[in-house]
């Protein structure tokens, strides 16, 4: 009987004379690996946190940078000061030039108040850079409070990712829907319904690469601004193309629009790219050469005519970003 009994495992005789299986010894030999295995990384484990330690402790901790770190080590060669200077220089130049955002270069806290308090700030930033002027010229310079759009409502970071979002939300007309609205443009070449102004040339750029979402072949996401693009081509381009958004720089488009190269007959809106500041925290509010173009910009004869009498299903007046 027992002969015919036959469990399919191996019987195996260990070295202290026991008899078990070969399954049951391979069992015990598997938690036996991972019992050694264990204790070799809490031994392991045990001198790294003990060699860090000694580290810290070290009298050149602060100096030597850490195993497999990019940090550099202080250099004592004669050049090391200049070359510390020249990076810093570059730093401060990319900044300068605004060609990045991050979290550091958008504050967000002016673009958030309502049209009230909105108003008041603009006549405060105006009258800061203008106090030898009288009451009734800075009457002339202050955009009035009617022609202001609350757009609290959009709660969201104003970064360029969120750009799109904000666009869609309050650039409307009635009878159509506001995709299809951003993605026209009035048969009159050089005649935008919205016009965004940005504080610098790289910043009105990257605005245009989120813009272009709205770019059709007879409806043009333009950029105008001085840098690297002459008068004479920036007019010869608004003359004979249409135009839906124009994006720039203030200086640049007062100039077109006093040539008639950018026409207002068809403007809805002026969007203020002011949560975007640069490397000194100046935003377009802060520059007295960038403020002084934008305020003559709005009081361009007609302008703010255009921007007044809107509603919620056709939207006008000045925004701020």
């Amino acid at each position: 009987m027992d002969d015919d009994y036959d469990s399919g495992e191996d019987i195996v005789a260990t070295a202290n004379g026991a008899v078990t299986t070969a399954n049951e010894l391979s069992r015990r030999k598997r938690k036996r690996a991972k019992r050694e295995a264990a204790q070799l990384e809490a031994q392991e484990t045990e001198h790294a946190q003990k060699a860090a330690k000694k580290l810290r402790t070290s009298p050149d901790a602060d100096t030597a940078p850490a195993k497999g770190s990019t940090k550099p080590t202080k250099s004592k060669g004669k050049n090391a000061g200049k070359q510390d200077v020249k990076a810093k220089g570059k730093g401060k130049a990319a900044a300068k030039d605004g060609a990045k955002e991050d979290a550091s270069t958008i504050d967000d806290s002016v673009a958030m108040m309502d049209p009230k308090i909105m108003a008041d700030y603009v006549a405060q930033r105006i009258q800061r850079f203008n106090k030898d002027l009288s009451t009734v010229e800075l009457g002339d310079r202050i955009p009035p409070e009617s022609i202001y759009v609350d757009t609290t409502a959009h709660t969201a970071q104003r970064s360029l990712p969120n750009l799109c979002e904000y666009m869609e939300k309050f650039c409307t007309k009635k009878g159509q829907s506001s995709i299809s609205h951003l993605k026209s443009s009035p048969k009159a070449a050089g005649s935008p319904h919205t016009i965004f102004i940005t504080p610098a040339a790289l910043r009105a750029a990257d605005v245009v690469r989120i813009l272009r979402k709205y770019q059709t072949p007879d409806s043009q996401i333009a950029k105008f601004f001085a840098k690297h693009v002459k008068l004479s081509e920036a007019v010869e381009y608004a003359k004979k193309t249409r135009i839906g958004i124009a994006v720039g720089t203030p200086a640049r488009l007062v100039d077109l629009i006093k040539d008639g190269a950018v026409q207002i007959k068809y403007l809805q809106r002026v969007v203020l790219d002011v949560s975007y500041t640069d490397a000194k925290k100046r935003g377009l509010w802060d520059i007295k050469e960038v403020q002084d173009k934008l305020v003559e910009l709005l009081a361009v004869e007609g302008v703010r005519k255009r921007l007044e009498g809107g509603g919620e299903e056709d939207s006008r007046g000045l925004m701020f970003y």
